[in-house]
Parts: structure tokens; sequence; C-alpha cells
């Protein structure tokens, strides 16, 4: 799976860099404080998320290889660089989001936070599930300009998990109780991004006609 030819940058040139700097910087943030502290394998560690692991760790693994190759597959993507790098990344992106996908299907389904957290997470591995699918469907139907658009959707997906650590103690810091912060969190870390952006796509094809 790649974008072949080049992309157009989806906001100008000089903004898409911009917010590829600045997405660089949140995944390397996130990879930081997050994901690197389940390295230290201890149940104390993983609290209690333990019983868990051999799901969590996938998901984690699958998660962390999406967010830097998908951020390096939309800079080859604007830039036209390197087409078989591009697809072989697009290949270990496919793979990664998969993992991850059906690895947070199970850890939606076992949360026990509630039905509003639990559904969020649930449906956020729906979501990155078929944004991804459907990337692959339109290369392969070699529909391109179609696959741009949801890999970039699939990638906002992608990006989710470090919108999360963000978004969730943003809103306790505000007085939101913990248990309302978390289930607002698991739906709005994908769900406001998607809003975002098909209006961005949707009128830049105006724009060109």
């Amino acid at each position: 799976m790649g974008m072949q030819g080049t992309m157009r940058a989806p906001f100008g040139r000089g903004l898409t860099i911009v917010i590829l700097a600045v997405a660089a910087a949140l995944a390397l943030w996130f990879i930081y404080t997050a994901a690197f502290h389940y390295v230290t394998y201890t149940q104390d560690a993983y609290g209690g998320l333990w019983p868990r692991r051999f799901v969590l760790i996938p998901h984690i693994l699958g998660g962390v290889v999406a967010i830097t190759t998908g951020l390096v597959q939309v800079w080859l993507g604007v830039t036209g660089r390197t087409r078989r790098l591009h697809i072989l990344l697009g290949r270990v992106y496919l793979g990664a989001v998969t993992v991850g996908s059906l690895a947070g299907f199970y850890l939606a389904s076992t949360a026990g936070n509630g039905l509003a957290y639990g559904a969020g997470l649930f449906f956020l591995s729906t979501a990155w599930a078929l944004t991804t699918a459907m990337a692959y469907i339109a290369v392969r139907r070699r529909a391109i300009e179609q696959h741009r658009e949801w890999m970039l959707r699939s990638y906002v997906v992608t990006f989710a998990f470090v919108l999360f650590r963000v978004l969730d103690p943003w809103l306790e810091g505000h007085g939101i109780p913990p248990s309302e912060a978390t289930a607002t969190t698991a739906w709005a870390c994908w769900a406001l991004p998607l809003l975002a952006l098909e209006p961005m796509l949707q009128y830049r094809k105006m724009r060109r006609r």
C-alpha cells in the first residue's frame, strides 16, 4: 500500500510541513512518556493492565509503528520522494494497524471503565481498521486520489492515541471528574480530528473545480 505520484499538500505545503513537525514532536513525546513506560516488564509498571499484557503489548507496538511510519508516509506522499520506500512503509503501516486494531477491539471489550469509555475505544478501533482498509482498497483499484484521502483519515485516527494523552489530563485539569474526562476523551480523540479533517478535504476539491 503506497501513495503513487506526488500528493498535493492538503493545507498548503508550508503549513503541512509545520503540521508534520508538530505531529513528529508530539509523537516522540507520546512514545517517550506513554509507550516507553511498558518496556519495564513488571506487574508494578503495568498496574491493572498486567492481566491483559499479552494483548496490550501488540496493541502498543502496532500503534507506535503506525504512528512513526504513517508520519513518514505522509511526508513522502507530500514530497513525492522514494516511491519504493513509500510502498514498503505502506505495507508495514497496514500490518501495524491490523495488529493494533485487532488488539484494540479486545482491550475495548474488557476495559471495565463504563460503557461510554469502552464504546469510545471500540469505535476508535473500528474507525482505525475501516479507514485503513478503505485506503488499501482504493490503492488496489488504482483510485489514487481516494487512497490519499483515506490515508490521511487513517493517520488522523492513528494519531488519536497521542491526542488521548493530551486531552485527558487537560480535561481533568479543567475540573472534569476523571471518569468523565476519560470517557469523553475516548470519543473526542478520534471523532473531533476526523470531523475537522473532512471539511478541509472537501473544500480542497471544491477549490480545484
